[in-house]
C-alpha cells in the first residue's frame, strides 16, 4: 500500500446520496475562508468493539506544514447534524471507508468534513485553496455527493506539491467514493465555474481522513 497513490475508487449504491443530499442545504459558512462560496460542518468517530461511536465536538488544527492558508489555526467548524450521521447512508460511507483503511480495527479516530462550495459563471471558486497539499493523515477519502451546474472540480493526485502531470485527473461524479494515500501522495481539486449563466454552481462532498 506504501507506493500506490489509490486505496480505493468505488460506486456506492445510487440511494446513498439521495438520502444524504437535503443535508447540505442549509451548511454554516466556512467563517476561515475569505469567500462567500465555502460551507462546512466537522465530526469525528471511532471503531470500539465493532461498533462506531461518534466522539464529542472538538476544534480542528493542521499544521502550516500541509495547509498554507489555515495552518496552525485552531478552527471550531459547526457540528454535524446528528440526525444526518445516523442514517444508514452516511453509516454506509463511514463504514466504507473504515474497512478499505483498517480504521475499523486499529481504533483510528476518523475526522469528517460534510462541504459545499459554490460558485458563479462569471469568477471561479477553489475547492482546495491551500494547492497541491497533503492533509496530514495516512489516508483521506473524498465521497461526492453533487455535483450541479457546475465545470471543473477535478480531482488531481500528484507525486510532489510541484508536480506539472497528474497521476489521476478525473471529475469525482455522484456515488464516487475515492480514497487517496496521504502520507505520500498528495491532492487537489481544481478550479469550478457554473455551467449555467445566472446559477449557482454546487459541488457537495464528504472528506473522511484517519
Amino acid at each position: 500500500m506504501e507506493n500506490k497513490f489509490l486505496i480505493e475508487a468505488f460506486q456506492t449504491p445510487k440511494g446513498i446520496t439521495s438520502g444524504l443530499s437535503s443535508y447540505f442545504d442549509n451548511l454554516p459558512a466556512d467563517p476561515y475562508i475569505d469567500s462567500n462560496h465555502r460551507f462546512r460542518t466537522y465530526a469525528r468517530f471511532q471503531n470500539e468493539g465493532g461498533k462506531i461511536i461518534r466522539l464529542p465536538h472538538s476544534t480542528f488544527t493542521q499544521s502550516s506544514t500541509f495547509n498554507r492558508v489555515v495552518g496552525d489555526i485552531e478552527r471550531d467548524f459547526a457540528e454535524m447534524s446528528n440526525d444526518m450521521t445516523q442514517t444508514p447512508e452516511f453509516q454506509h460511507l463511514i463504514n466504507s471507508f473504515m474497512d478499505r483503511t483498517g480504521a475499523c480495527n486499529d481504533h483510528s479516530v476518523v475526522d469528517v468534513h460534510q462541504i459545499r462550495v459554490t460558485c458563479d459563471s462569471d469568477a471561479t471558486s477553489a475547492p482546495a485553496p491551500e494547492g497541491i497539499h497533503q492533509d496530514g493523515y495516512r489516508f483521506v477519502g473524498i465521497f461526492c455527493v453533487q455535483r450541479k451546474n457546475i465545470s471543473g472540480g477535478f480531482t488531481q493526485i500528484y507525486a510532489s506539491p510541484v508536480d506539472q502531470h497528474p497521476h489521476l485527473n478525473t471529475v469525482l461524479e455522484e456515488n464516487q467514493f475515492v480514497i487517496i494515500n496521504d502520507s505520500r501522495f498528495f491532492h487537489h481539486i481544481s478550479e469550478t465555474l457554473s455551467s449555467i449563466a445566472g446559477e449557482k454552481g454546487v459541488r457537495d462532498v464528504f472528506v473522511f481522513t484517519a
